[in-house]
């Protein structure tokens, strides 16, 4: 009785010791997966893929498209009737296809980005500026958006293009006045523009899916470690992969959620659902240099006698964008609208002012920091996002 006893005990106490070894391993493969986090500045990852969705790459393979790829310039994606997937356009800018739909990259430019919506349906969650538009192409309809917002495109009958404003502003085609607003709807027959009101309430399972999508993104931004980030910023920032005048923010891959979120460069941002996303690039306490603009600068190239160096305004002038492509949305309806900093247009540049936070270096064409003692200490954040507007859209 006794040996049984003990062969039980034995058995017991290996089983245990083997199930800690084997928790051990995976807490380690998970410290391990978890130590860097990937950044990236560019469209075309896949970051979401439910039911059945194809690809037909330009180089003439196929196949089915898988959460993690990569697509590239006329790379055409379709989704089955149960099919669902959600693509990164430039940081911070999401598209969203539903049942039954296809479409393919015409550019992947931050001041032109242009997809083609063939058929179907798909919802754009998108920062923009009249500088820096995003461009949907329908058959027989060209539609621009123009300001940050969320947008429904529907490719219908005779293959007419119809676009529904959340919140934003869209362009149809060429004509500077073929504008519609939020809360409306638009198409275009031939010359005739027709605009009229949409009931932003009656909403279907593409609506409710990308909505919770925001929501859900919003949080992992929240979450991302500050060391571990601030590493893996540094790492990709030396390596050339970003800087502040070509984006306006970053695409982070967190291993834990196994998706991309975006980190965005301005303070106080929240994505067009009204999610805040809690951190921005000052909460990692990144070096001075990250906000200089690159020698030769980045980006639509602005010829100006008065734009000094950066680095040295003893220095010769250089051509480069006065201002980065996230100052011109701040503020806009692109941010929540809440602790931006103030931003000023300069003779050659902007006032850069956060309460606290990163401090940027006073340069013309570049930034002035006021009130932060040091560019470590990091403003404060929140763990979970918060829905700075409820109900619509």
């Amino acid at each position: 009785m006794k040996n049984c006893i003990s062969r039980v005990f034995g058995a017991a106490v290996t089983a245990l010791v083997l199930t800690a070894s084997l928790f051990a391993q995976d807490d380690s493969i998970a410290a391990a997966a978890g130590s860097k986090y990937l950044i990236s500045a560019k469209a075309g990852g896949v970051n979401f893929v439910q039911g059945a969705v194809g690809v037909v790459r330009t180089e003439g393979k196929s196949g089915y498209l898988l959460k993690g790829d990569k697509l590239e310039i006329g790379d055409r994606v379709s989704t089955g009737a149960d099919g669902k997937v959600e693509i990164l356009l430039n940081p911070g800018s999401y598209l969203r296809l539903g049942a039954n739909s296809a479409f393919e990259f015409n550019s992947t430019s931050l001041d032109d980005l242009q997809v083609k919506l063939d058929a179907g349906s798909a919802i754009l969650e998108v920062f923009a500026t009249e500088d820096f538009v995003v461009s949907v192409n329908t058959p027989k309809t060209k539609l621009s958006l123009i300001e940050s917002g969320i947008y429904r495109v529907d490719v219908g009958q005779g293959d007419v293009g119809k676009i529904a404003v959340w919140k934003g502003k869209a362009r149809i085609g060429d004509d500077e006045k073929a504008v519609v607003k939020s809360g409306r709807e638009g198409s275009m027959l031939g010359s005739a523009l027709s605009v009229s009101k949409f009931d932003r309430d009656d909403k279907d399972d593409l609506e409710i899916w990308s909505k919770s999508r925001a929501k859900d993104l919003a949080k992992i931004t929240a979450s991302l470690e500050r060391n571990t980030m601030r590493t893996a910023l540094m790492r990709s920032f030396l390596g050339r992969q970003w800087n502040m005048y070509n984006s306006f923010g970053l695409w982070v891959y967190d291993p834990w959620s196994r998706s991309n979120c975006f980190l965005p460069f301005g303070w106080g941002w929240g994505s067009p659902y009204g999610y805040g996303f809690g951190n921005n690039i000052g909460y990692y306490g990144l070096p001075r240099v990250v906000y200089y603009q690159p020698p030769g600068g980045s980006g639509p190239v602005v010829s100006n006698p008065e734009t000094k160096n950066p680095r040295n305004p003893r220095l010769p002038p250089v051509d480069g964008p006065v201002r980065p492509p996230f100052a011109q949305v701040q503020g806009s309806s692109g941010s929540t609208g809440r602790d931006f900093p103030e931003i000023k247009p300069g003779r050659t540049g902007i006032d850069y002012n956060p309460s606290v936070g990163s401090e940027p270096i006073r340069s013309s064409g570049g930034y002035s920091g006021g009130g932060a003692s040091s560019p470590s200490t990091p403003p404060p954040t929140r763990s979970e996002p918060v829905e700075v507007k409820r109900g619509r859209p």
